[in-house]
């Protein structure tokens, strides 16, 4: 079953309909995020958030249900952006890769795979980097008859160049943590240069705490220099949350500027938790 999380819908119903209004979705195995940018706006002036269990349901039972529930959906766009946060992607150097060698790098990490369509996008930072990826071929089919005009990417292709187009970073160890339902996407940055990205899907904050214990074991992390950026779907109250900062002395929140959401947002939620989508439009 679809669940709507979040709506929050600013000025979605004063605005008229543009063929240059821009839809971005956030599109991953279990939630998919809908925003709208108004033409000749360069803020989110719409947001909707749904949850799902893809493995009850097929792609064509969740677009289906979406369409029903959205209020965003109800228009027509003729711009749509489609970042796809999905786990199995394999970023390489760009001079490692080739269009034929694509699915052997994926296969070699992730298994082989017959029901997938192969994608990749150039991740535009100065060293030059290709993010590989897959997406079931319902899921690549379901979005193209659903909505016009689709740019495909990666969501880890956008972060990695909102990352490390960052000058701070060429001397620090930057410890990034993403939370969304029941995922947390880890990007480590040591020395200006990419050490992991990767997704972790949890059931429990104990989950939370192996995953980051094995990762400041393998990488060995100093536990008070190591600068740790929060953001996403993450209660502060939270047990998850508490063991972040039992883990790490340095941590901060990546909030939004004010320009980027919708003017009206009257801050039901902490701004942290929409940074990770906001961050896709910027």
């Amino acid at each position: 079953m679809v669940q709507k999380q979040i709506s929050i819908y600013g000025e979605l119903e004063t605005e008229s309909p543009f063929n240059s209004d821009q839809l971005l979705l956030d599109v991953s195995n279990t939630h998919i995020a809908l925003m709208v940018k108004f033409s000749g706006k360069k803020y989110v002036g719409a947001f909707e958030l749904f949850q799902f269990d893809n493995n009850l349901m097929d792609w064509y039972e969740i677009f289906q249900q979406i369409r029903t529930e959205s209020i965003i959906l109800d228009r027509s766009y003729n711009d749509s952006r489609v970042f796809f946060n999905l786990n199995e992607a394999v970023v390489i150097p760009a001079n490692a890769f080739s269009t034929a060698s694509a699915d052997a790098y994926l296969t070699a990490i992730h298994g082989d795979s017959a029901q997938h369509s192969v994608k990749y996008d150039n991740i535009s930072v100065h060293e030059g980097l290709v993010n590989i990826y897959r997406v079931k071929k319902a899921l690549n089919d379901m979005v193209n008859s659903n909505l016009m005009m689709v740019t495909p990417r990666h969501v880890y292709s956008k972060l990695l160049e909102n990352i490390l187009d960052s000058p701070e970073l060429s001397k620090a160890v930057f410890l990034k943590l993403q939370f969304y339902y029941d995922q947390m996407l880890v990007v480590l940055i040591k020395d200006g240069k990419l050490f992991l990205i990767q997704s972790y899907t949890y059931q429990t904050a104990d989950d939370v705490l192996y995953y980051l214990l094995n990762i400041a074991e393998q990488f060995q992390l100093s536990i008070t220099e190591t600068q740790v950026e929060v953001s996403g779907i993450l209660d502060t109250k939270s047990h998850e949350f508490d063991y972040v900062e039992k883990l790490f002395k340095q941590i901060s929140f990546s909030d939004l500027k004010q320009d980027n959401l919708f003017r009206n947002f009257i801050g039901e939620y902490p701004p942290h938790y929409f940074t990770p989508f906001i961050n896709l439009t910027l």
